[in-house]
């Protein structure tokens, strides 16, 4: 039987371990991160239940930061991060790093064994990183590309019913080895979806396709959304659902709110932005992050030109994930608002319905204070609405102030002074 080794256990890797272990094969996980493992080992993981996660544990899945446990493992899967670094190239020290590990460990191996890389990597770098295993001493090892289309909070129901599985192999051998393996695994979960047979290169361009299309959907939403501002009678919220009704289109990512955030699109794009510049001269991707930074900094615009200058204005962030449901707050736009707001010098409130979310926002934030109760909010000066959280539509502020800028239309008379952005603003 096959033996599977997750390198990296992110909600990415993660959901795939559980996945496998849960479906007959010995998995074994490995996290260097010590305070992920003890938050898997307790089962405090968002996106998966704790009660899979607990069952994967007792079955077949072992977690461990040992290298060494990956020896007698038959396919490698890297589900390591992929940042990008300040001049928006690729970080692929996570995947080196790790590559560099499991060499020592599989250097006396023998077999068909394969590297199946999960994380997002630009075109092209499947083949290189293969070509630099065969100089770490990996000259028997495959490679191939097989790209994730999750979403962190479904990201278990994500692996086990896709809607496609994309095998991008270095070689005909090593996909053959990784298409097979997919397809007896899903026999065994009783769903087939389509698996896609493509090279490296194309599998990999599937994965930021994919990714990008859907943040170029979410600019364009709040952009239109812009438009209805400066109308009479329009309503975004309701332009783009009946927008979305046409099957070609669809409504994913398409609803005006908040700039798009979170651990993928950001890094994503500005990844693929200056990847296509100097490949192709194209700029286009690079202008879909700039707008999407612009949308971002008009919230504050509009905050100064109704308060005037910010500095210590008290002013309160409602949502620090990026969306939600999770914790995250890597790359959220309510993080960045509340980071940029404390640069002017105001007084940054924040709130989160997950507790974990206002937590990490600690750690990075340095100033901030947390809102206890939402009826803090009517003696702020203002307050910017970044997640859709019914708690939110119970604010009632009668008083002159706060002024509440609603990015994600949850509140109506939260506030005298509440701009709903996205609706017209034409008296």
């Amino acid at each position: 039987m096959t033996r599977i080794g997750i390198i990296g256990l992110g909600y990415v890797g993660l959901a795939h371990a559980v996945a496998f272990a849960l479906h007959g094969y010995e998995v074994v996980g490995v996290e260097i991160n010590e305070r992920r493992l003890m938050a898997i080992e307790q089962g405090r993981v968002n996106g998966l239940p704790q009660e899979v996660v607990r069952r994967a544990l007792e079955s077949r899945l072992r977690i461990t930061n040992d290298y060494e446990k990956l020896r007698d493992v038959d396919l490698a899967f890297l589900a390591v991060g992929t940042p990008t670094n300040p001049d928006s190239s690729q970080d692929l020290s996570q995947i080196m790093s790790a590559l560099d590990e499991l060499a020592r460990v599989w250097r006396s191996g023998e077999g068909n064994r394969v590297v199946v890389v999960k994380s997002t990597v630009l075109p092209g770098t499947t083949r290189r990183l293969s070509k630099w295993a065969r100089e770490l001493g990996l000259r028997e090892v495959g490679f191939v590309h097989s790209p994730e289309f999750l979403v962190a909070d479904r990201a278990l129901e994500g692996v086990l019913r896709p809607s496609r599985v994309v095998v991008g192999g270095v070689d005909e051998k090593s996909t053959s080895i990784v298409a097979a393996f997919f397809r007896e695994f899903y026999r065994r979960v009783g769903f087939m979806p389509p698996i896609h047979v493509v090279s490296a290169e194309e599998a990999e361009l599937i994965k930021y396709a994919s990714n990008i299309f859907l943040a170029l959907k979410t600019v364009f939403g709040n952009l239109i959304g812009i438009v209805c501002e400066e109308l009479e009678n329009c309503d975004a919220w309701r332009v783009i659902e009946i927008v979305g009704l046409d099957p070609r289109i669809g409504k994913s990512h398409l609803m005006p709110g908040m700039p798009y955030g979170g651990p993928c699109l950001v890094k994503d794009v500005s990844a693929f932005g200056r990847f296509a510049q100097e490949l192709a001269n194209i700029d286009f991707f690079i202008s879909i992050h700039r707008y999407n930074e612009w949308l971002r900094d008009r919230i504050i615009s509009i905050l100064r030109e109704r308060l005037g200058k910010l500095r210590e204005k008290h002013i309160a962030v409602l949502g620090m994930a990026y969306k939600p449901g999770v914790s995250e707050i890597k790359d959220s736009q309510g993080f960045i608002l509340a980071r940029e707001l404390l640069k002017e010098g105001a007084e940054v409130w924040i709130h989160d319905v997950e507790a974990d979310a206002v937590r990490d926002a600690f750690t990075f934030l340095d100033g901030v204070k947390e809102i206890k109760s939402l009826e803090e909010i009517c003696s702020m000066d203002a307050a910017i609405v970044t997640l859709n959280y019914d708690v939110y539509r119970k604010i009632s502020c009668t008083n002159e102030y706060p002024l509440i800028v609603d990015v994600v239309n949850v509140t109506s008379n939260a506030s005298p002074k509440t701009i709903n952005l996205y609706k017209s603003m034409k008296k």
